[in-house]
């Protein structure tokens, strides 16, 4: 099988980096050799978002580092490296659009600030080639998030943290706690829940099923977009589901239960971020109009009858 993952990097993520392509070059011993992994990683230098003429870093220090800690994943997979430099709204949205190709059988994104277990991608990989469903995600567990809407997927050990506590766990804390579970498994939701955090895809639902909006540029809530059609659309006769892979968990590096604060501050702190409109909040705003434009194109595309 050919999975592509794809990294979207802001400058101040880049310590996240090293974190992440370390945990995929250890994942690596764990795969399929049969299996290939494809990387398209993207490191944001837009101009239209940070004022590197009044930043006390310059970019050029980002892209040395970025460069050299990409040689962590040549050995084990393809690799296409991006630096955008330009002075345009650019993010994750774009990088997204223009990675589909027509010999990738799954599809992933990995937020930056994730950890993820060693055997994550593994499991991630092998679950997919039992299902059957032409359209389907599968999500890992997460730790207890702030409302319960997050319930269906988080973890069993972390079932009983309140909502207003749930910052107050530390990374070290949930390794723990993955390295003893049991043998994974996968389970069906009752509801489309998901947040592409570390959520691997098939081909159709990508390319088929939720294509990112062409007007869509730099950021934008994806994730929730798609589980609205994806409910809408199993309410209608489709095959798409979601799995959750239980016994697997994904969350942000919390170094600190009482500093909810990760690896980035301290480069935000010497760059100069431009006052830019709520790329989210704007395209929330014609959330119906985005719902109807997808009914009809999936009527188009004969997805729904």
């Amino acid at each position: 099988m050919n999975i592509k993952i794809k990294y979207h990097l802001m400058p101040w993520e880049i310590d996240y980096a090293l974190l992440t392509f370390s945990q995929l070059k250890k994942s690596s011993y764990h795969l399929n050799p049969e299996d290939k992994i494809y990387i398209d990683v993207a490191l944001n230098l837009s101009s239209y978002i940070i004022n590197w003429e009044e930043s006390k870093l310059p970019k050029e220090y980002f892209i040395d580092k970025f460069n050299s800690l990409l040689l962590i994943l040549n050995d084990f997979s393809k690799v296409k490296s991006i630096i955008y430099e330009g002075d345009e709204l650019w993010g994750h949205l774009d990088l997204e659009k223009t990675q589909t190709e027509s010999h990738i059988d799954y599809y992933m994104s990995i937020c930056p600030d994730m950890w993820f277990h060693e055997h994550l991608l593994f499991y991630l990989i092998e679950s997919a080639k039992q299902i059957k469903n032409k359209y389907f995600i599968i999500t890992p567990e997460i730790h207890k998030l702030w409302d319960s809407t997050w319930d269906e997927i988080t973890n069993k050990n972390f079932k009983d943290i309140p909502y207003d506590k749930w910052d107050k766990t530390n990374i070290f804390d949930i390794q723990s706690i993955t390295s003893n579970l049991e043998e994974p498994y996968l389970q069906s939701t009752n509801n489309f829940k998901y947040a592409g955090w570390f959520d691997l895809y098939s081909k159709s639902f990508i390319e088929e099923l939720a294509p990112i909006p062409e007007e869509w540029v730099g950021y934008g809530p994806w994730d929730f977009y798609s589980m609205i059609i994806s409910d809408y659309a199993k309410k209608n006769n489709v095959d798409v589901e979601e799995y959750i892979l239980r016994n697997q968990i994904i969350f942000e590096y919390h170094p600190d239960k009482n500093n909810k604060g990760g690896f980035d501050k301290y480069y935000k702190n010497f760059l100069k971020l431009n006052d830019i409109p709520n790329q989210r909040q704007f395209v929330e705003s014609k959330f119906s109009y985005y719902i109807n434009q997808w009914v009809n194109y999936a009527k188009t595309k004969n997805i729904l009858k």
